[in-house]
């Protein structure tokens, strides 16, 4: 899923002046499936991640005792959902995303119910679950152009999350957790 092919390998480089950030892959159970937490960041044109489809997460920052710590203080700011509600799982590979230079460490969590959204508004415009069976459909993954920062990207692979266009490294992240995810059924 990574949307330029030929720079594949950037994403997995690790920079020196990369700032650390980590992201929560949040599950939870739902009319007898697995569902999947996403948000749809707020369009602000200073934002470079500006209206995309992502985990929740953000930087690391002083009070952060570990990048795991981090990513529970940023899905409790973004969401609203407390940290000692979640149990975390495990993590996925770390991604450098060259167009923010950050180092991200995704981290793989569940809730063991539907929890009351207490959504940010300047981080978060909605909230976006989705089955994990939903992504067993092929059709999902598509491919499109995009214009960033001046930079046109063609062929770039995507899911179709209800209209919605998951892609980069949220859509790699999510990659990586569909195939573990089927490898343990």
């Amino acid at each position: 899923m990574s949307p330029v092919q030929e720079e594949k390998a950037r994403y997995y480089q690790d920079s020196s002046t990369a700032r650390q950030a980590a992201v929560l892959a949040l599950l939870m159970p739902k009319a007898d499936e697995w569902h999947v937490h996403f948000i749809k960041r707020p369009s602000h044109p200073k934002d470079k991640h500006s209206g995309q489809i992502a985990f929740p997460g953000g930087g690391l920052e002083d009070q952060d005792i570990s990048l795991e710590s981090c990513a529970l203080r940023e899905t409790q700011e973004e969401i609203g959902i407390a940290a000692d509600e979640i149990t975390v799982i495990g993590s996925l590979t770390k991604l450098y995303v060259y167009a923010s230079n950050n180092l991200v460490s995704p981290y793989v969590g569940y809730i063991s119910q539907s929890m009351k959204y207490e959504i940010q508004p300047s981080e978060v415009e909605k909230v976006i679950t989705a089955p994990m069976s939903y992504f067993d459909n092929k059709d999902l993954i598509k491919s499109t152009s995009f214009s960033v920062r001046g930079h046109k990207l063609e062929e770039v692979p995507y899911y179709d999350l209800y209209g919605e266009t998951l892609w980069g490294a949220t859509a790699m992240m999510m990659s990586e957790l569909i195939h573990i995810w089927n490898q343990t059924k």
